[in-house]
């Protein structure tokens, strides 16, 4: 694993295998993504870390909730509204159980530019950290 220039994580494939054979022990079997398109938002003590990711075009956001509760990733219309919502066509709603992960991706489509907010549906504005943003950047 690996922090971006833009203070996103980007994760390289010696990540990934460590996480399918350690996900292979114990019976599970790890989200498809692809190493050099994905980006890791964690959920920890109610709190995105990082709150603000750059991605390009098609990435995979993979979401890893640390957390003992229920949490989701849910895209807004403009930050602060705590509902969901789309800007320039890019919307998602990835729930994440609570110790589990879930991913989701931006479409390749996605305008660069396109300022993203999210937030948890389950907690609203009760996180610690109550919205973040995803930012579509060039490839």
């Amino acid at each position: 694993m690996r922090w971006a220039r833009d203070g996103g994580v980007k994760l390289s494939s010696t990540f990934f295998a460590a996480c399918g054979l350690f996900l292979a022990a114990c019976g599970s079997t790890p989200s498809a993504a692809n190493s050099g398109n994905t980006f890791l938002i964690f959920i920890s003590s109610l709190s995105y870390i990082p709150p603000n990711l750059a991605v390009p075009p098609g990435a995979t956001i993979v979401v890893l909730n640390e957390d003992p509760m229920p949490h989701s990733v849910t895209s807004e219309a403009s930050a602060d509204a705590f509902t969901p919502g789309a800007v320039a066509g890019v919307s998602f709603d990835a729930s994440v159980p609570s110790n589990s992960q879930t991913s989701f991706e931006i479409p390749s489509t996605a305008p660069v530019g396109t300022v993203v907010p999210f937030y948890c549906s389950v907690h609203k504005n009760a996180m610690h950290t109550p919205n973040g943003s995803i930012t579509i950047r060039a490839p």
